[in-house]
């Protein structure tokens, strides 16, 4: 029962150090809302193009300004900003000002306001885009906690069998 409860030991010392590693590696990063500031601009240009990964991205460019701006297809309301947001409009995007381009050299958008003259624009909050973002990491960052607890009470219960079973020796044998 020892040779059990030591096992159980083991086991449950590498499940608590996989579970605190799932949890340290999957804290999503994501700027607070108050490092991002508003762009407002005039839209004069969207391009679609399809990453190697097969996700969908909307490039905005604006006049008078040389950065190009990406909307994932993996944020909320992808279809809205893609079908109903119009050139030459006002549009304000929520941007990282601090944050380096990506490999296309387009920076992320945060949020999205678009100004229509004759109807409700397209409008995505930092909120949205925050839960979807981080929907992922939360995830595993969930089942960490949980690795990390079955881990504790793994260690927990072998630690009591190997505190409550006596250790008898046995006799050598020759």
């Amino acid at each position: 029962m020892r040779w059990f409860a030591g096992w159980l030991c083991f086991l449950g010392g590498v499940a608590a150090v996989l579970g605190v590693v799932l949890y340290a590696t999957n804290t999503p990063d994501v700027p607070d809302e108050d490092e991002l500031v508003w762009f407002e601009g005039f839209l004069i240009a969207i391009r679609l193009e399809y990453d190697l990964d097969a996700t969908h991205i909307v490039y905005l460019k604006f006049r008078d300004h040389d950065r190009l701006y990406r909307y994932l297809s993996r944020l909320p309301k992808y279809v809205e900003v893609r079908d109903r947001l119009g050139i030459y409009r006002q549009v304000d995007v929520l941007i990282d000002p601090d944050a380096e381009p990506g490999l296309d050299g387009a920076y992320d958008i945060w949020g999205l306001v678009e100004h229509h003259p004759y109807r409700a624009g397209a409008v995505v909050t930092y909120g949205e885009v925050y839960d979807e973002v981080t929907e992922a990491g939360r995830s595993w960052q969930n089942v960490g906690l949980y690795t990390l607890a079955g881990g504790a009470l793994a260690l927990a219960t072998g630690f009591g069998i190997r505190r409550t079973v006596p250790y008898a020796p046995r006799e050598p044998t020759a």
